[in-house]
């Protein structure tokens, strides 16, 4: 039987390593975390705030569960800082 516990967003007190992009989470940024209990197997998935959001795209089109290999396109994020908008009217 599988378990999964409720997805919590934490702010990273040192790196960690993103299960669907296989890239650093840095220290300081959010990220999503769950635990899984399978049978014998338990473990921790933790990811990117835009990478958990994909997966759970991915999930949906499946129809429901799915598993995948680390290493997943990383979604890109809009820059919505003020120096991103000032530089878009300038050029």
């Amino acid at each position: 039987m599988t378990y999964l516990t409720e997805v919590e967003t934490h702010k990273a007190r040192k790196a960690h390593r993103c299960e669907w992009c296989w890239q650093c989470i840095e220290i300081g940024s959010q990220y999503k975390r769950y635990r899984f209990y399978n049978g014998g197997d338990v473990g921790t998935v933790k990811a990117h705030i835009e990478c958990y959001d994909a997966m759970q795209d991915a999930a949906y089109e499946e129809g429901g569960y799915i598993e995948w290999t680390p290493g997943q396109d990383r979604p890109c994020i809009a820059d919505t800082t003020e120096e991103a908008k000032d530089k878009e009217l300038t050029t």
